[in-house]
């Protein structure tokens, strides 16, 4: 895929956030699980009992610096589809993929079905609003490209994945999707290695949720 066609089709990008988060994610840096579980005060083998597992429900994860931190639940991750769904990968280390990465949406339509989900509704949220332009111009050797929801297999038919689901910008085959697909199927997550320290350079608007 071509970086203006990029840019051009999907000129912002969304991350869903825990309600009150923005102030915290703007000053911070968006970081990953793992990056927050690793620093946070958990001891070594609560560490690893956070990051060797999808998580069950949202998790408060106390941390020196960031006070506590929220880490959205993984439940859609059901690991008995998991297993069966993965090419050559092990699940643990689909889940340690996950955890090193920060997901954004390219798209307003999948942050309304996440939003629609029931395990959101009723609740706020804050969505950070980034343009796409200036993530990519400085983040683009991270940054990760997924054609499925990486994070969910809530039914047998799950799609399969491993590691040849997160591509490249260069290497993304969206002329080949395109053909028969809506623009917010074409590409599903954009993903980004190590997160995001920088992010406030990126945010265009930040908007509060009620639920």
């Amino acid at each position: 895929m071509d970086i203006d066609e990029l840019v051009g089709r999907y000129p912002r990008l969304y991350h869903l956030a825990e309600a009150g988060a923005a102030r915290s994610i703007t000053a911070h840096g968006l970081l990953t699980a793992e990056r927050i579980v690793s620093t946070s005060a958990l001891t070594a083998d609560e560490q690893a009992a956070v990051l060797g597992s999808p998580r069950p429900r949202r998790l408060t994860v106390p941390h020196p610096v960031l006070g506590d931190v929220a880490l959205r639940d993984q439940t859609p991750l059901r690991p008995h589809i998991l297993d069966r769904v993965l090419l050559d990968m092990s699940a643990q280390e689909w889940l340690a993929a996950l955890n090193e990465r920060v997901f954004l949406w390219l798209h307003p339509q999948r942050l309304d079905q996440l939003l629609k989900a029931r395990r959101n509704r009723g609740r706020p949220h804050d969505v950070l609003v980034l343009d796409t332009a200036g993530l990519v111009a400085a983040h683009g050797d991270r940054i990760r490209l997924s054609a499925i929801n990486s994070g969910a297999t809530l039914y047998p038919n799950a799609p399969v994945r491993g590691t040849r689901t997160f591509q490249t910008i260069a290497g993304y085959p969206f002329a080949e999707r395109l053909r028969g697909r809506t623009p917010w199927t074409v590409i599903v997550e954009l993903a980004v290695l190590d997160g995001i320290p920088d992010i406030a350079t990126y945010v265009t608007e930040i908007r509060r949720i009620p639920g």
